[in-house]
């Protein structure tokens, strides 16, 4: 089987939200980008960052992975050994999961899938 995978976006962990702010601003200057989104826990520099308000998700920080199908994404992955946080689980309006973060971190970062 080979699933096909994108970057979606690169999480990066914060103590809190005054430094999340400092970091996008930052992103955003570098990266000629603008603050897409402040929700509570997150700030979007772009499509591109992620900047948590928190550090609790990954020891570094997180990816984003996007494929076409997650439930064969998951399949694979499985079959590789890797699991998944059950209670991180979105789906769309007809049971497809959309969304779904792997127990196992890599180097620190965790990982999350995304349609």
């Amino acid at each position: 089987m080979s699933v096909q995978y994108t970057i979606k976006h690169v999480g990066i962990n914060s103590k809190n939200e005054a430094e999340a702010r400092q970091t996008a601003e930052l992103l955003c200057r570098l990266f000629n980008v603008e603050i897409t989104a402040d929700a509570p826990n997150n700030l979007f520099a772009g499509t591109i960052f992620e900047v948590m308000k928190h550090d609790r998700t990954g020891k570094n920080g997180h990816f984003a992975l996007q494929t076409p199908d997650l439930e064969a994404a998951m399949e694979d992955l499985a079959s590789k050994g890797i699991t998944f946080k059950e209670e991180t689980i979105k789906r769309d309006e007809n049971g497809k999961i959309t969304f779904v973060y792997l127990v196992q971190e890599v180097a620190g970062f965790a990982i999350h899938l995304t349609v």
